[in-house]
């Protein structure tokens, strides 16, 4: 098993090596059609390959269960191409921690932003419930002052009554005044 593991790593590993230094192309290894010195890399290169070859690598150093495997398996790794699979890892783990933080920056902006909202609308409701309260007490104002206006004009209603009232009788002792008048009229010119 061990042996396994470390042929398919070192063949792994010599792919990759070939691909990052571009005197092999991820095609030689797939269908054979591009040859090293033939194409630019740039037209051959496909990172599939690359990803599967990655992920064979993975799985390879998880199949050495001791760490005195992965060791020998170390050694036998080429220094330059330990070194810019190296560089290669951290500059691309420092970009995604870079974009981390940058969305984090993001999160930290969009959360002080939801804050003020927040303490914004706290205030406007704040404000908002004032005026009710304002309106509120105006309405209270306003229903005792109609209230007080309505007493007046039942009072009001009720004095016209009665001035009306006292008219028709004013009016119907006058009628009658009028008739006794008329009546002493014919009494006198009678006599």
């Amino acid at each position: 098993m061990t042996s396994d593991a470390s042929h398919m790593l070192e063949a792994a590993l010599e792919q990759m090596d070939g691909i990052i230094a571009g005197t092999k192309t991820a095609a030689d290894f797939s269908d054979g059609t591009c040859e090293p010195g033939l194409s630019p890399p740039s037209t051959c290169l496909n990172s599939m390959p690359v990803l599967h070859l990655i992920e064979d690598l993975r799985l390879a150093l998880e199949m050495l269960a001791l760490p005195q495997e992965r060791e020998a398996l170390l050694s036998q790794v080429p220094g330059p191409t330990a070194t810019y699979i190296k560089e290669w890892f951290e500059d691309s783990l420092s970009q995604v921690n870079h974009h981390g933080a940058a969305s984090n920056e993001t999160y930290q902006e969009r959360l002080a932003r939801l804050e003020g909202d927040k303490e914004s609308l706290i205030l406007q409701v704040s404000v908002l419930t004032d005026q009710v309260e304002a309106q509120g007490e105006k309405i209270r104002d306003l229903e005792v002052c109609l209230e007080g206006h309505q007493v007046k004009l039942n009072a009001a209603e009720e004095m016209l009554q009665q001035e009306l009232l006292s008219r028709t009788s004013l009016e119907t002792q006058k009628l009658d005044l009028m008739t006794e008048v008329s009546e002493l009229k014919l009494k006198l010119v009678g006599m």
